[in-house]
């Protein structure tokens, strides 16, 4: 891993650090416990992390599979 590949990559988690953090702040604005939000924000970061259980590697946006007729 060169210096602008390691730069990009500690760039990528300090978005995803911060993207995180805003989650756990609106759920907790919207009147959820602690203990709700934490849940919650531990199953958005597991989708960041993680994405679709299906093998998505063949699969467009709408989560169908793509076909070239």
């Amino acid at each position: 891993m060169d210096e602008k590949q390691l730069q990009e990559f500690i760039s990528a988690i300090g978005t995803m650090a911060e993207t995180t953090l805003l989650f756990y702040r609106s759920t907790l604005a919207t009147r959820a416990t602690p203990e709700e939000a934490m849940r919650l924000t531990q199953a958005f970061l597991a989708a960041l992390l993680y994405g679709h259980k299906n093998d998505s590697s063949s699969r467009g946006s709408s989560g169908k599979e793509d076909t070239d007729d």
